[in-house]
C-alpha cells in the first residue's frame, strides 16, 4: 500500500475521517484509536493533527472554502500533487456542502499532502505491527509431569491430586479443595506463568497468591506436618491465612520468608540485581544465610547472599501496582523499565551503543499495547525501532 500513490490517498482519507470524528467529540475504537497513533507518530505530523484537530480554525477553514469551486479544486490540488483524485473524494465534492462533508475534505487534502510533501525524503517509520498486553495465561504441571494450560480448560474440576480436587473457579482462578482428610505422602504442583502471563492461585490452606509474568510457585496440594512451605521464582503477591501451629515459609532464591499472619510481594527474577520482598501487613521474617531480618508493614529487605539491607518508608502501592494492573516507576533507569516490559509483552530488548542516561517517574496501565507504551516512552526522548513484533531495538 505505501508504493501506490491512490491507495495513500485512500489511507488518509480514513486518517482524516477520524480526526474529524475525533475533532467531533465522537468515540473511536480501539483499532482506530491505535491506526490514528501510528499515523501521528513520525515526525511532523503531531503538530498537523493538532491543527486539524482544533475545531474553530477548522470551521473558519470550511467557510473559506466555500468560497471555491469545490469540483475544480479538488482536481487541481491533487493534480499538483501527481495524483488522481481519490473516488471517494470525487464522489465527495459532488454531494450537497455540509459541514461534515467539507470539513472530512480539508483533512484528506492535509493528510495527503503530509504524506507526500517529502517525498524526496525516505518515508518515515510506520509500525504496522504491535504487541498486545499480557492476561491470565498459565501452566499447571502436576505430580507425575502432565502438563495443563489453564487459560485453556473449561471451569470446574479439572483432576485430582493427593487428596485434593484441583478447580479452574468462576473467576478464573486455580483453587485446591480436600476431599479427604486422610493423611497421605505430599503431592507436589506448579503453576508457571510465561512471559505475557498471570495468574491467581488460592492454596489448600486458603491463601492466596498472584503471579506476575514469568514466575513460578511450587507447592504440596494439601498442607501437613508442622509447617507449610513453598518455593517461588520471579515475582509473587500472598496472602497468607495465617496458623500459628503451621508456619508460612516461602523459598524465594537463597531467601527463606517466614509469615508472622502476614500479606507480602517478593521480587525473585534472576536477572533483577537483588531480590526484594515487602511487607504489605502483618509481619514477616527474612532469613539468608547468617543473617535475619524482621520487617513491619512499609519495609522492604533488599540482597543477595548474606546481604540483607532494610529500606523503611517504601511505597507499598508502588511496588503492588503490577498486581493492580499498572507499571509503577520510581527513579526507575531505561534497563529496570524495558527488563518489566519484556516480561508483560514477550519482547527482547536489544541496545546499540551506550544505554541511555535518565530516570523514569510515573505509571502506565498494563492493559495499553506495547506501542502506545513505547510511544509515551518516547516523549521521554527515547529512540526505539521495531525490528519485528517481538525484538525492540533501542539507540542512543
Amino acid at each position: 500500500m505505501e508504493n501506490n500513490p491512490n491507495s495513500n490517498a485512500e489511507y488518509s482519507l480514513y486518517i482524516s475521517s477520524l480526526i474529524h470524528r475525533l475533532r467531533e467529540r465522537e468515540v473511536l475504537n480501539e483499532q482506530e484509536i491505535k491506526d490514528l497513533d501510528e499515523w501521528r507518530k513520525p515526525g511532523g505530523r503531531e503538530d498537523v493533527f493538532q491543527e486539524l484537530i482544533d475545531r474553530k480554525r477548522f470551521v473558519a477553514g470550511v467557510k473559506e472554502m466555500n468560497n471555491y469551486d469545490g469540483e475544480d479544486a479538488v482536481n487541481t490540488i491533487f493534480s499538483r500533487l501527481g495524483l488522481r483524485t481519490p473516488l471517494q473524494v470525487r464522489r465527495m465534492v459532488s454531494l450537497k456542502r455540509g459541514m461534515a462533508v467539507a470539513a472530512v475534505f480539508l483533512l484528506a487534502v492535509a493528510g495527503v499532502w503530509l504524506l507526500t510533501r517529502r517525498s524526496s525524503a525516505p518515508p518515515p517509520e510506520v509500525v504496522r505491527k504491535d504487541v498486545g498486553p499480557g492476561g491470565n495465561k498459565a501452566m499447571l504441571t502436576l505430580a507425575n509431569g502432565t502438563r495443563i494450560l489453564l487459560d485453556t480448560v473449561q471451569r470446574g474440576a479439572i483432576t485430582s491430586q493427593g487428596n485434593s480436587r484441583v478447580l479452574k473457579t468462576d473467576d478464573g482462578r486455580l483453587a485446591y479443595e480436600p476431599v479427604t482428610k486422610k493423611t497421605t505422602s505430599l503431592v507436589y504442583n506448579t503453576l508457571s506463568t510465561p512471559r505475557g502471563g498471570q495468574y491467581q492461585l488460592t492454596l489448600p490452606d486458603g491463601s492466596r497468591v498472584w503471579l506476575n509474568a514469568a514466575s513460578s510457585i511450587t507447592y504440596p496440594t494439601a498442607f501437613t506436618g508442622d509447617e507449610r512451605i513453598v518455593s517461588i521464582t520471579g515475582e509473587a503477591y500472598i496472602e497468607v491465612v495465617h496458623n500459628k501451629d503451621q508456619p508460612f515459609r516461602v523459598q524465594a532464591g537463597d531467601q527463606l520468608v517466614e509469615d508472622i499472619g502476614t500479606a507480602f510481594n517478593i521480587n525473585a527474577y534472576s536477572d533483577e540485581p537483588v531480590i526484594k520482598t515487602t511487607l504489605v501487613a502483618g509481619k514477616v521474617k527474612v532469613s539468608s544465610g547468617t543473617a535475619t531480618r524482621v520487617l513491619s508493614p512499609g519495609q522492604q529487605v533488599q540482597g543477595k547472599g548474606s546481604m540483607l539491607e532494610m529500606v523503611a518508608g517504601v511505597d507499598v502501592d508502588q511496588v503492588l501496582a503490577w498486581k493492580n494492573g499498572a507499571f509503577s516507576f520510581r527513579n526507575a533507569d531505561l534497563p529496570t523499565v524495558m527488563r518489566q516490559l519484556a516480561r508483560w509483552y514477550d519482547i527482547e530488548v536489544e541496545y546499540t551503543g551506550p544505554v541511555p542516561a535518565g530516570t523514569f517517574d510515573g505509571e502506565i496501565g498494563r492493559g495499553l499495547t506495547l506501542n502506545q507504551v513505547l510511544q509515551g516512552l518516547a516523549q521521554a526522548r527515547i529512540n526505539y525501532t521495531i525490528v519485528n513484533s517481538h525484538k525492540i531495538v533501542i539507540r542512543p
